[in-house]
Parts: C-alpha cells; sequence; structure tokens
C-alpha cells in the first residue's frame, strides 16, 4: 500500500476522533456552564426569598443604609421597591439605565435579564413593597476564555491526540504490514504475523492472511506436481514417438542383416553400419535431451576450442545432411575458444544443426562461422530455408512447441538453458537475407 494512501487511512481513523473529541468537550462545557448558570439562578432566586423573607418577618427599618449594607453583605446590589420608587436611587450609568426594567420587574417570576446584561430577581416583602436584587450577568462562552478553562481543553486535547494516534496506529501498522506482504504471498517465507495473536477483526485478518498463504502454497505444490506430471507425460510421449521411427530402422536393418545369406554378411554389415549407428545417435542424443530437461547439472567448465567441438558434430551428422540433402559449410577461426562443457557444447550444436536440417526439407545449405569482437565470441548457424515465422521468434524457448510435424519442441530451448548455464545466450531471427540465424554467444576467455 502507497505511503500516502496509508497516511489517509490514518488520518480517516485520527481526524474524525480528534474532531469528535474536541467538540464534544466544548459542548461539554457549555452545556456545564449553562447547568452551572441555572443551578446560580435557582440559588439566585432563593437568596433573594430568604432575604425577602427575613426583611418581612425582622420588620428591620427599610433604609438606604439598611439597603447598602445588605448589597454588601451579598456582594450584589440590593433595592427596595415601593410602586415605583427604589431605594436607594441607582446613581451608576449602567443600573439607571436599567431602572425602568426594575421598575416593571414583576415578583415571583425568577431571574430577569436586564439592559447591559444585568441579572435581576424580586422578592415580596410586604403587599406593595418588593425586595430586589441585581448582580452582572456571566456570558455562557465567557468560561471557555478563562485561563485555568483553556488549560484543562489543552492538555486534554493533547491527551486526545496521543490516543487517536494510538488508536490509529494500532489499526494502521497491521494493515500496513499485510499490504506490504500481500504482493508476495506466494513466496512469503514468514511463519507468523505480527497481530495474529490478537482477538479483535485485525487479528482474524492476520490469521485469515496466514491460512491464505498455507493454502496458496498448498495448491501451488499441487499445481507443480500435477504440472510435472503433465509435461513429464508430454514428453514420455514426444520421447517414445522420437524414438520409435530410429528403433523400427535399426529393428529392419538388423533384421535384413541377419537374413543375409553368410557369404554377404560382411558387405551388408558394411552397407547398413553406417545407418545403425546414425540412428543409435538419434535416440543418444534423445535421451541426453531428456536426461537434461529432467535432471539438469551445472556445467564442467574447461577452456575449449570451437572448431573441434564443431568439425566432430559434423561429422557425426554427416549421415543426417546427406539424408536432407544439406550441404555444411564451417568457418571456425583457429584458436577461437570459450569457457564451457564439451559434452553440453556438442550437444547445443547438435540442436542447431538438426533443427536447420529440419527446417530444409528440400535440401539447403548451412553455413557455420564464428568470430570474437566485444568481448563475446559468437558462434552463427545460417541456413537458406523459410525462416522463422513470427510465432516461431516468439515461443522459440516454449518447451513442446514446434511447427514441424512430429517434432518434440525441446531442441531450442535446451539449447538456449545450455548457454545460459555458460553464462551466454542464444539469439534467434532470421537472416537479412532470408533463412533462419541462430547466434550463440559466450564471454570471452
Amino acid at each position: 500500500m502507497p505511503p500516502a494512501r496509508l497516511s489517509r487511512l490514518w488520518l480517516s481513523i485520527a481526524w474524525p476522533f480528534f474532531l469528535f473529541v474536541v467538540t464534544g468537550s466544548i459542548v461539554l462545557v457549555l452545556w456545564m456552564q449553562v447547568a452551572a448558570r441555572r443551578e446560580s439562578r435557582a440559588v439566585f432566586t432563593a437568596l433573594a426569598r430568604t432575604n425577602a423573607n427575613f426583611l418581612h418577618s425582622a420588620h428591620m427599618p427599610e433604609t438606604q443604609q439598611m439597603m447598602d449594607y445588605l448589597g454588601r453583605l451579598l456582594n450584589m446590589r440590593a433595592f427596595l421597591r415601593t410602586g415605583t420608587t427604589l431605594l436607594p436611587e441607582p446613581t451608576d450609568g449602567a443600573l439607571l439605565a436599567a431602572r425602568p426594567g426594575l421598575v416593571q420587574l414583576g415578583a415571583k417570576q425568577g431571574v430577569t435579564l436586564l439592559e447591559h446584561r444585568y441579572e435581576a430577581v424580586a422578592m415580596p416583602v410586604e403587599p406593595g413593597r418588593d425586595l430586589l436584587l441585581v448582580r452582572p450577568e456571566e456570558p455562557v462562552f465567557f468560561s471557555l476564555w478563562r485561563p485555568e478553562t483553556v488549560l484543562v481543553l489543552g492538555i486534554f486535547w493533547m491527551l486526545s491526540v496521543g490516543l487517536a494516534w494510538s488508536i490509529a496506529r494500532g489499526v494502521v501498522q497491521p494493515i500496513r504490514l499485510l499490504a506490504q506482504r500481500l504482493p508476495s504471498i506466494e513466496s512469503d517465507p514468514g511463519a507468523s504475523l505480527p497481530g495474529a495473536e490478537r482477538r479483535d477483526e485485525l487479528g482474524e485478518l492476520a490469521r485469515a492472511y496466514l491460512a491464505a498463504r498455507t493454502q496458496i502454497a498448498s495448491e501451488r505444490e499441487k499445481r507443480q506436481r500435477a504440472e510435472r506430471m503433465a509435461l513429464l507425460g508430454r514428453m514420455a510421449t514426444s520421447l517414445a514417438h522420437e524414438i520409435h521411427n530410429p528403433l523400427s530402422a535399426i529393428r529392419m536393418h538388423a533384421q535384413l542383416l541377419q537374413s543375409a545369406p553368410a557369404r554377404e554378411q560382411a558387405a551388408t554389415a558394411a552397407e547398413f553400419v553406417p545407418t545403425l549407428l546414425e540412428e543409435t545417435g538419434r535416440i543418444e542424443s534423445l535421451v541426453n535431451q531428456w536426461m537434461f530437461l529432467t535432471r539438469p547439472e551445472p556445467p564442467s567448465m574447461s577452456a575449449l576450442a570451437l572448431e573441434p567441438i564443431v568439425s566432430d558434430a559434423v561429422r557425426a551428422q554427416a549421415g543426417a545432411a546427406v539424408h536432407a540433402g544439406v550441404t555444411v559449410k564451417t568457418e571456425i577461426p583457429d584458436g577461437l575458444a570459450v569457457m564451457g562443457d564439451r559434452r553440453r557444447l556438442s550437444q547445443a550444436i547438435t540442436n542447431a544443426m538438426v533443427n536447420a536440417f529440419q527446417a530444409m526439407a528440400r535440401g539447403g545449405l548451412l553455413r557455420i562461422s564464428g568470430n570474437e569482437a566485444n568481448g563475446l565470441v559468437s558462434l552463427q548457424f545460417a541456413d537458406n530455408g523459410p525462416g522463422f515465422t513470427q510465432q516461431a521468434l516468439e515461443r522459440h524457448r516454449e518447451l513442446f512447441f514446434s511447427e514441424k510435424e512430429g517434432g518434440m519442441g525441446i531442441g531450442l530451448s535446451v539449447t538456449a538453458e545450455i548457454l545460459e548455464a555458460h553464462g551466454g545466450g542464444m539469439r534467434v531471427e532470421n537472416g537479412p537475407n532470408g533463412g533462419a540465424l541462430v547466434t550463440f554467444q559466450f564471454p570471452s576467455i
């Protein structure tokens, strides 16, 4: 999963949580302030009622001095209202502006908000006389900006950020680990996964990943076994088909040799032995191909001159060349050498020659040349046959792909494997003047 995607996932978890905490804390503070103000007004009303009852029962003189004393005692302004007269009369500007509201304030109606943000409550002392208590109103939002409120909210929000980060990390970290390992689930060697021991949904997800990996590995092993069996079946079928013809030829010539008169057996043997050797060589080559595919071994490397190896392969395939009507010409410079395994290189050269013979059904010319340039030794096989089709150029490395009737489709594939085991490679193309061009390349020594 890309880092940006993970960041968005982290934010999608942490950011709503943090916003919820911030909004909830502000709403909670405001609600507590409203509740506190409601409670304060209830206490304010009860205080006014208590003092009105006290004035009524004590029969104290209702003077300006007594109202001033009561106001200082309660830490607010106290007035005695008789009709439209207030005792004492307001003198400061704010209360003077609120005087009409105080005169009109009804008794026993609770706390009333006056002009200039004053709160007032009226309680009857006796008929025609009311006690008025007045105090400044504290706004609800004002409490948010108190230093202690800001400090407490700041600490709470910082803790909320840490909690949000911890929660988001607990979710994102296992998902990040799963996202990193999911693309390589088939080759994941890990026997465990952090978080698999958890008893929540993330633990279930981790355990599901481990179960899926185990199942995929099991299915892959079953598939590989089935593919190997299918491969072996196809190889056995192709090999049996290819071996059938040379075996039939060997059997037929052996029977002819056996049935020949005693005096003619020497001449007959001289005639048939080359054919028998040729067909035996074909079988040996097919078996070598089979063994290389089923049990490849690293090459036994040593410095080898290419010209003798090519010459021996040409002589070994002389009968096949004559039978196919193909003339083989070699142009290998003396001293051209590579590091390699003689038996494997001979097999690769033979494969390239047989492929060319089969391509030139009506005969032709196969030119084998070698050169060294730019740190590479090249061995080219150029024929004047029809060349490779586009499909053959694209699929020549594919096992069992063959456009020739009865062909096994393993020659060029095995050849490419041999050359790569030698640190080189094979290039397959059509020549500029037509025909197929197969090039072996080796590192110079």
